[in-house]
């Protein structure tokens, strides 16, 4: 079913800024249909057809959400994933690869490039991640943004890993904040697992949970994250459901984001430029 979407705006100058932002709970889904999803939502957002957008979801089964510019063979163990049915989904986002389970809350925060989300990358990082922080505050324990990471900490320790991108007139911020994870998982599944931590021995001492500091409530961390974006973004939201159209597009891009060739996208550029590089002279 599909539901109209409410779409109201006020003048603020040259600009017209979205006085209510849409939000979407998916709660859990395919991660190769949520990078689908997100890379649609954008399209309309930026395209000024839907409104700007707060989503939530979780994945069904454990994916590795890969960096656009990464390479495959430099991060993941293939044959870890491939032995236990693990999915490799390449974001049309950039940063680094972020393991994910059914224990993470992830986000996107979808704006408009001309709207309230600053158009210089670090800005808009504090003032997005800004949200996690006010989360973390509602439920009992101080966060931090560390900027040289884009990720919030809270005791030192990783909480949330975030990446941001820019298109078709929109910017997307993504992001996660662990309810708990599977530490044991995650070392098998990536090469480095302590790369984008503080150094560390291992990723367990490098992060931290929700469940660590005593929440384990999903629906009272979703709120608090929620009303975290409120305050951070200064908007209000409201329910909404994705338009027929987002939920076309995103079935289209569905087969990009399961196909081969995008997933080693990277792989594939960097050994072509391998091979013309040792060719003999002509």
């Amino acid at each position: 079913m599909v539901q109209k979407q409410e779409r109201i705006f006020y003048t603020f100058g040259e600009k017209k800024l979205n006085d209510k932002w849409r939000f979407i709970d998916l709660d859990k889904i395919d991660g190769f249909k949520s990078a689908a999803l997100f890379e649609s939502i954008a399209k309309y957002v930026g395209g000024n057809v839907s409104p700007e957008t707060i989503l939530f979801w979780r994945v069904l089964s454990p994916v590795v959400y890969l960096g656009y510019h990464q390479c495959v063979e430099d991060e993941i163990n293939v044959d870890h994933c491939r032995r236990h049915d693990i999915g490799i989904v390449r974001r049309i986002l950039g940063g680094g690869c972020g393991f994910c389970d059914e224990n993470q809350i992830l986000f996107s925060c979808i704006g408009k490039e001309s709207g309230i989300i600053p158009p210089d990358i670090q800005a808009a990082y504090t003032k997005v991640l800004g949200a996690v922080v006010n989360a973390l505050r509602t439920l009992g324990t101080e966060g931090e943004i560390e900027p040289a990471r884009n990720a919030v900490y809270t005791k030192r320790r990783k909480i949330s890993g975030n990446a941001q991108g820019r298109f078709d007139g929109a910017v997307l911020i993504n992001g996660s904040l662990l309810m708990d994870f599977d530490f044991e998982l995650m070392d098998r599944v990536l090469k480095n697992p302590t790369k984008n931590l503080y150094p560390v021995a291992n990723a367990r001492e490098g992060m931290i949970t929700l469940k660590d500091i005593g929440v384990t409530d999903i629906d009272s961390a979703k709120k608090a994250l929620l009303d975290g974006f409120e305050k951070a973004l200064g908007i209000t939201t409201y329910e909404g459901m994705l338009t027929q159209n987002e939920t076309n597009t995103a079935n289209q891009l569905l087969e990009k984001y399961q196909c081969h060739d995008w997933i080693y996208r990277m792989d594939i550029k960097r050994a072509q430029r391998k091979k013309f590089s040792v060719l003999p002279p002509q």
